[in-house]
């Protein structure tokens, strides 16, 4: 996806032309054809001569070329007398100066580029490159004092999608205003609902209400496989370049779903440590789905959250290998689950039922107890969740799409005990229908068979 220019792109309409043949000639680099491209679109001009835009945002997927694009850019424009000061910007200082040293390497690197350096300070913290013609390269860590003071032409701010509240990006941002013809880059890879900087920058570019606003996205078709390998060439521009399809295959086999997705899709997502891939979990999706309580017998599982303010009911059944879920209801307060749960429990007959005992639900022990519901407890627990992942994953999972469900599946990260995990519940929003989930799914896989008569209708 990407901005549409203008006009057609040339020598007159865009300084990517002269970016590209600095570097190739100046810098010996030969530049990959995603590279030269967004330096033709990104840096286009307007009539009068001055740049279209003032913000590039840039999504591309991990190990592209994107830290060469930007010595690259950086380079030009201090060599071809474009800006006074560059200032790249990432969220440590040793990150920044990965890039700012490699910018430094190239132009020592060449005689002529050498003969133009006024001087080179290494000091940690005080890095900075300085041309004879007084144009300066200095770095930041991203903090809520990055830049103040000084006035920016070129801003690089590398991994936006780090950028979890807008302290670091309110202040450095402010350095180019003063700056006429100056350029943001923010460049990244995709984020999660955490990454507000990057998501509201985005949002923004596809609405199309900001004219500065230039976007450039190298990713995956929304909802693809994580094995289809014509999405791996959608997000990845450096693919035959700087990486291997067999890299990305070593990537698949070894990532958790969220992070593949990110990092090699260039995909958001809602949590980068989440628990279920949210991809398969919409894929298993089946709106016609039901499960008739009237006439079927279920495999019931309750859990409670945390602080007591959320209860939920989740049936479960399987037959041929799939397993199909769905919430039976949700309370807000345990005293109304304690209420309503012994008539549910009559009316429904399931054929077993099942809580947690060493979490939340403990509050619902006498009810659960009585009835000689099955504990799930101990590496039970992380059995179940990671056993409810792994065939969401393998769609062997159904659910109707009920929004209760989604969300506390989308909310649902990983809590990581020794070799295992479990979803994580403190400080992660209510989870207890992913919980209950993952319960009613375990009991429905393994009780003994001569426990569990068929009970399927038409579903």
């Amino acid at each position: 996806m990407f901005t549409e220019p203008l006009r057609p792109l040339n020598r007159k309409t865009s300084l990517g032309p002269e970016v590209i043949e600095f570097a190739e000639t100046m810098l010996g680099v030969e530049l990959l054809p995603w590279q030269k491209w967004w330096l033709l679109h990104a840096l286009e001009l307007l009539p009068g001569g001055g740049f279209r835009y003032r913000v590039l945002v840039t999504l591309v997927a991990r190990q592209s070329g994107k830290t060469t694009l930007i010595k690259i850019l950086a380079l030009a424009f201090m060599y071809l007398g474009r800006v006074r000061l560059v200032l790249g910007l990432a969220q440590s200082l040793d990150i920044a100066k990965e890039s700012w040293s490699g910018a430094v390497e190239m132009a020592e690197g060449d005689p002529e580029l050498r003969a133009e350096i006024d001087d080179v300070r290494k000091a940690n913290g005080q890095e900075e490159l300085r041309l004879c013609n007084g144009a300066r390269y200095r770095i930041a860590a991203a903090t809520r004092k990055a830049g103040r003071g000084l006035s920016v032409d070129l801003l690089i701010v590398d991994e936006v999608r780090e950028h979890r509240d807008w302290a670091s990006w309110g202040a450095v941002s402010k350095t180019t205003m003063a700056r006429p013809n100056a350029l943001t880059v923010a460049i990244s890879n995709a984020g999660d609902d955490e990454s507000v900087v990057l998501n509201q920058l985005r949002d923004t570019a596809l609405a199309g209400t900001d004219p500065s606003i230039f976007l450039a996205e190298w990713s995956a078709e929304e909802g693809c496989e994580l094995d289809d390998r014509e999405a791996w060439a959608q997000a990845n521009p450096g693919l035959g370049y700087t990486i291997t399809e067999q890299a990305l295959a070593s990537a698949l086999a070894t990532d958790p779903p969220a992070v593949f997705r990110t990092e090699c899709l260039c995909q958001k997502v809602d949590q980068l440590d989440g628990a279920i891939d949210l991809g398969a979990w919409k894929a298993c999706r089946d709106a016609s789905m039901t499960l008739d309580l009237s006439t079927q017998r279920p495999i019931l599982c309750a859990d409670v959250a945390p602080d007591g303010g959320h209860v939920t009911l989740v049936a479960a059944a399987e037959k041929d290998g799939v397993v199909r879920v769905g919430v039976v209801q949700a309370w807000s307060s345990t005293e109304d689950a304690r209420r309503d749960l012994p008539a549910l429990r009559d009316e429904l007959d399931p054929l077993a039922g099942a809580w947690l005992p060493n979490g939340p639900a403990a509050a619902l022990a006498p009810l659960f107890r009585a009835w000689g519901w099955i504990e799930i407890k101990g590496a039970a627990v992380s059995e179940a969740c990671q056993g409810f992942a792994d065939l969401v994953r393998a769609r062997r999972v159904r659910h109707s799409g009920d929004p209760l469900l989604d969300a506390h599946v989308a909310g649902a990260s990983k809590y990581h005990q020794g070799d295992g995990w479990r979803f994580v519940r403190k400080g992660a929003g209510h989870v207890d229908a992913a919980y209950s989930a993952a319960g009613a799914t375990y009991i429905a896989l393994t009780l003994p068979e001569e426990e569990a008569s068929p009970w399927f209708g038409v579903v």
